[in-house]
C-alpha cells in the first residue's frame, strides 16, 4: 500500500492520535484506511482495550480492529522532553484527534489554545461527553451512560417490552467518531479557504441527539405506539424479521396469499389481534421450505432478513463475501487474524487496508515515525528514550 498512497482520498495528511477505547479510534482508523498517516501517541500503561478480550496472544479483536494500520509511538506526557516533543509533531500535523475528559490535554499544556499557536493551521477534534465547556464537562461519560441520558435505553425497552439494558453497540462512540470525521474534514475545506485551522469541539450527548430520527417525537411529546417489525419462527427451525407492523401483514397475507379470517363474527378486538397474529405464525410456518417463504415474501414486496446468530457465521452471507467486507491481517504477536474493512468503494480511488496489515505494539514506530516526521536523530531519540518520554515495549 505504501507504494501507491497517492490513490488514497488523504494521502500525505498527518493525525496526530491521542484517543483511545472507541470514540477517536474509530475515527482515525477510518482516516487511515482513507490514506492518512495516523501517529497513535499511545500512553506507558497502553490502550485500555488492548487486553479487553481474554487470548493466548496478541491484542483484543476490538483493538486491532480501531487501531490496525496506525503507527505507534509510545510517550510518558509526564517525562522530560515529552511535552517538547509533541509540541513539535504538532507542528509537523495536518490533524489531532483526542478522547480525554475536557482540561486534560490543557494540564500538560497541549491543550487547543498551546497547540494553536504552535500550529496555526492545526485541525483539532476533542470528542467529550457533554461538551468542553458546559457545566458537566468533567463528568465520565462512556457510551453506556448517553445511552441511558439520551433515553435510548428506557425507548428500546418500551418498544421491545424488556427491561431497560443497554444496547450491545457502542452507538454513541461510534457515531461521534462518524461525526467527528465529518467534522475533521470540514474544517480541512475551511482550511483551504481561510489559511486556517480551528478547534471542534463534538459532545457525544449532543451527536446522539442529532442521529436520533425519532427525536421529533420526543420534541413533539408524543408517543405513538411504534411500527412493528416483528420476528418470526420460520421453517428449517430458522427465523425471519418481516418489517411492517401486523395489520398490514394481515392485509398482504389474508388479500395476497390466501390466508384465512379464523376470527369469529362478533369477537372483539383483542381476540381478534390474537387469532389473527396465531394464524400468521401458523401461515408462516406451513411454508415447505425456508426458500418457498421468502419467495413469496418477495412476490408479496414484504422486505425481510434472516436472523442470523451473532458469531462467525454471519459474515459467511453471500453479500458480505461480494463486498469484500472482512480482511486477513497480522496482530502484533503474529498470529494470522480477520478484522473489518472500512466501508468506502471509490470509482477512482482506493481506500481500506491491506492482507499485510499489522497491528503495531506500543512504542513500534518511536524511531521510524520520529525521523519520518520530524528528520530527528539517532542521538535525540536515545536521550528521549533515556528519560523514559520515548517507551517501547
Amino acid at each position: 500500500r505504501q507504494a501507491n498512497m497517492a490513490d488514497f482520498p488523504l494521502s500525505g495528511l498527518k493525525v496526530l492520535d491521542f484517543s483511545r477505547v472507541v470514540a477517536g479510534p474509530y475515527a482515525t482508523r477510518m482516516l487511515s484506511d482513507l490514506g492518512a498517516d495516523v501517529l497513535k501517541v499511545e500512553p506507558p500503561e497502553g490502550d485500555v482495550t488492548r487486553k479487553l478480550a481474554r487470548r493466548d496472544s496478541g491484542v483484543s479483536g476490538n483493538y486491532l480492529q480501531l487501531n490496525i494500520g496506525k503507527r505507534n509511538i509510545c510517550v510518558d506526557l509526564k517525562a522530560e522532553g515529552a511535552h517538547d516533543l509533541i509540541h513539535r509533531l504538532a507542528a509537523e500535523a495536518d490533524i489531532v484527534v483526542e478522547n480525554f475528559r475536557p482540561g486534560v490535554m490543557d494540564k500538560f499544556g497541549l491543550g487547543w489554545d498551546d497547540l494553536s499557536k504552535t500550529n496555526p493551521k492545526l485541525v483539532m477534534l476533542s470528542i467529550s461527553g457533554y461538551g468542553q465547556n458546559g457545566p458537566e464537562r468533567g463528568r465520565a461519560a462512556y457510551a453506556p451512560v448517553l445511552h441511558a441520558e439520551s433515553g435510548l435505553i428506557a425507548r428500546q425497552a418500551e418498544t421491545s417490552g424488556g427491561k431497560p439494558t443497554d444496547m450491545q453497540f457502542a452507538m454513541a462512540d461510534s457515531y461521534s467518531s462518524l461525526h467527528g470525521i465529518i467534522a475533521i474534514l470540514s474544517a480541512l475545506r475551511t482550511l483551504d479557504q481561510t489559511g486556517e485551522g480551528q478547534h471542534i469541539d463534538l459532545a457525544m450527548l449532543n451527536v446522539l441527539h442529532s442521529s436520533d430520527d425519532y427525536a421529533h417525537f420526543a420534541l413533539d411529546d408524543l408517543w405513538p405506539k411504534p411500527p412493528e417489525t416483528l420476528v418470526w419462527k420460520a421453517p428449517e427451525g430458522r427465523q425471519i424479521l418481516i418489517t411492517g407492523d401486523m395489520k398490514w401483514l394481515w392485509v398482504m397475507f389474508s388479500t395476497k396469499d390466501g390466508l384465512q379470517d379464523p376470527t369469529p363474527e362478533g369477537a372483539d378486538i383483542p381476540t381478534k389481534v390474537r387469532l389473527r397474529h396465531e394464524a400468521m405464525e401458523q401461515h408462516i410456518l406451513c411454508y415447505e421450505s425456508f426458500e418457498a417463504l421468502t419467495a413469496s415474501l418477495d412476490r408479496l414486496n414484504l422486505a425481510w432478513g434472516e436472523v442470523f446468530p451473532f458469531g462467525p457465521d454471519i459474515y459467511e452471507q453471500i453479500s458480505v463475501k461480494a463486498l469484500g467486507s472482512i480482511v486477513d491481517v497480522t496482530d502484533d504477536d503474529g498470529n494470522q487474524r480477520r478484522t473489518v474493512q472500512s466501508p468506502y468503494r471509490f470509482s477512482k480511488s482506493k481506500s481500506g487496508i491491506d492482507s499485510d496489515a499489522k497491528t503495531a505494539k506500543r512504542g513500534e514506530h518511536n524511531v521510524a515515525a520520529l525521523q519520518d516526521w520530524l528528520d530527528m536523530d539517532d542521538q535525540e531519540i536515545r536521550a528521549l528514550a533515556e528519560s523514559n518520554a520515548l517507551i517501547s515495549e
